[in-house]
């Protein structure tokens, strides 16, 4: 009896395992695209005029607030930092880079600059997405397997 119940905590276990790292490829798909998304209402809201860079990007899916008394890019640079653990080092550079240039220029260049890392967020989102197709099954599918068999043998 202490076999099976030991089995069955392994093989749930190995499941858990399995959906957690399904679950972090898939979380880092959603958060690429929630940048994308705040970059296409960032270059809407610059070409009206709807104040300056604080203000722009204050309205964000994560809900940090830019604040007037420190420089926009080293803010920018420890919101993107907080992501360290959920993106990978090019998306994070690609991010970092963004706020570089932004706020020195004219309306049309500012938004030409957000539309270049629009795209290149698209491409880092499509890489995302066949990581994910290639390796969510495998995440998922592996650790139970593999907590199949050590209860076999176990049993």
């Amino acid at each position: 009896m202490l076999k099976l119940i030991l089995s069955l905590v392994i093989v749930f276990c190995s499941a858990v395992v399995g959906l957690y790292y399904s679950q972090k490829l898939r979380r880092r798909i959603e958060l690429l695209s929630s940048f994308e998304t705040l970059f296409e209402r960032a270059s809407i809201r610059i070409s009206y005029n709807a104040g300056d860079l604080c203000e722009v990007f204050s309205d964000n899916f994560d809900g940090y607030v830019f604040r007037y008394s420190s420089p926009f890019p080293q803010q920018w640079e420890d919101w993107i930092m907080s992501y360290d653990h959920q993106l990978l080092r090019e998306e994070l550079s690609t991010l970092k880079a963004f706020a570089d240039g932004l706020g020195t220029s004219d309306t049309q260049s500012q938004q030409r600059h957000i539309d270049l890392y629009r795209g290149l967020l698209h491409e880092h989102i499509k890489a995302a997405e066949n990581a994910y197709q290639k390796k969510g099954k495998l995440y998922r599918v592996l650790p139970i397997s593999l907590g199949l068999v050590i209860s076999i043998l176990i049993i």
